[in-house]
């Protein structure tokens, strides 16, 4: 038998269909997969910043209305014991209660920020005229705060209430800080100019209301001291005459009961007359303090012209919103080369997802349960969005702006929510 012929080894081995690529080929994202995808969606990374920072410039730069602030740095003085300390012992003597602290009343330092926002202030500052280029001419500020050089239509009291809420939120500000002993009185207008006199104006009215309460307090103070000193005197005059009369009684007082009557009288005397004179002294000092001028109140910087409006900085804007783009702009091109690139269940499953919201927000439309329901219980809340009044009406007597726009878009869903009903019912 011949020998078997030679079985010839292949240099390939056979090929092993089992054999599984390791899964972070698959599951993972490599950095070059990233800029792979970011090469791809350069167009939409470049356009959505560019589009970002072009919206953000033409917005400030042309659209945001400037603000500019003015401010004033004062020192604000602590509270402290009035003249009337020294006063306090001897009066204490007479059944007269006079505080060792001082009690905070409406002169008090410590109550400017509350001041700034009370209504008699605004009142005051209302009234003042103003020059404005918006207006080209000057006007109270009452009417640059609400409306303007036209004709008004409502009360004055009205106005004043809505220029009161104006400026506690948007003109006025009182930033006093713990951890220092000044604070910032703050104005923000739309005019630099206009925010520096209306600064000014703040600042001479604050003072000016300070004093006429700080007069008030002397006067009442004043008027204590004089009701005192002329109780104090009707005492004294008392205890001299009993004094008088005892020596005069008695022109040699040997006895101890006798010298113990003369020291109580002598006694009474002198403290009568220590009384008396510390109220003169006080009455006097009352005096100069209600006719003194000046404010307690001490300002270090007073207000400037801004150079610049607060509220734009268009580097930083563009910067913001250059940043913003971008990260926009990967995000869209990231779900874009998904949407793309991923397989045919994923797509699949995307246009179910976006057919069933269609399919979904059809049957809304259509079914006649929800527009009877919205629609009746729109109808039953229409009388009391129509019957409600505003507190500074503009339209018909009743409604503000933000209201009537509010009963409009109302009205408006109410008629569309009640025909599509009938519409649908009458199909049925």
């Amino acid at each position: 038998m011949g020998a078997d012929p030679p079985i010839l080894q292949s240099s390939n081995p056979p090929a092993d269909y089992s054999y599984q690529y390791p899964l972070y080929d698959e599951d993972t994202i490599s950095l070059s997969d990233i800029l792979l995808t970011m090469a791809e969606q350069l167009k939409v990374i470049v356009l959505v910043p560019f589009i970002t920072v072009f919206l953000t410039f033409t917005y400030v730069q042309f659209i945001q209305q400037p603000q500019y602030i003015s401010w004033a740095t004062v020192l604000l003085p602590e509270n402290k014991l009035g003249n009337l300390g020294g006063l306090a012992g001897l009066a204490s003597q007479f059944g007269v209660n006079i505080p060792m602290e001082s009690s905070a009343d409406l002169s008090s330092p410590s109550l400017y920020p509350e001041l700034l926002r009370s209504r008699t202030f605004a009142e005051k500052i209302l009234d003042k005229k103003f020059y404005t280029k918006k207006f080209g001419k000057e006007l109270h500020l009452l009417a640059i705060l609400t409306h303007g050089d036209k004709k008004q239509k409502i009360s004055r009291d009205k106005l004043i209430a809505k220029a009161v809420v104006l400026l506690n939120d948007e003109y006025l500000a009182f930033d006093q800080d713990s951890k220092s002993t000044f604070s910032i009185i703050k104005v923000t207008a739309p005019e630099p100019q206009f925010a520096k006199e209306l600064a000014d104006v703040v600042l001479a009215e604050l003072e000016s209301l300070n004093r006429y309460y700080k007069s008030q307090t002397v006067s009442e103070k004043t008027s204590f001291i004089e009701n005192r000193i002329a109780a104090v005197k009707g005492d004294l005059e008392k205890s001299e005459k009993s004094l008088k009369d005892f020596n005069e009684r008695n022109r040699q007082a040997s006895s101890p009961s006798l010298l113990l009557e003369l020291g109580r009288l002598e006694r009474n005397v002198e403290i009568q007359e220590g009384v008396f004179l510390t109220l003169k002294q006080q009455l006097e000092l009352a005096k100069i303090e209600e006719v003194q001028e000046t404010s307690i109140v001490q300002v270090l910087d007073k207000p400037q012209v801004s150079l610049k409006p607060s509220n734009k900085n268009i580097i930083l804007s563009i910067i913001l919103s250059g940043i913003l783009g971008i990260g926009l702009g990967i995000m869209i091109g990231f779900i874009r080369s998904y949407a793309d690139n991923s397989d045919i269940d994923e797509r699949k499953k995307l246009r179910r997802v976006k057919h069933l919201f269609k399919k979904k927000i059809k049957d809304i439309i259509k079914d006649r349960r929800i527009s009877g329901i919205v629609s009746g219980l729109m109808l039953i809340g229409l009388p009391l969005f129509l019957g409600y009044k505003s507190a500074n009406p503009v339209f018909f007597g009743m409604y503000s702006t933000k209201l009537m726009i509010v009963n409009l878009v109302y009205v408006f869903m109410l008629t569309v929510s009640g025909s599509l009903f009938i519409y649908l019912s009458s199909k049925k």
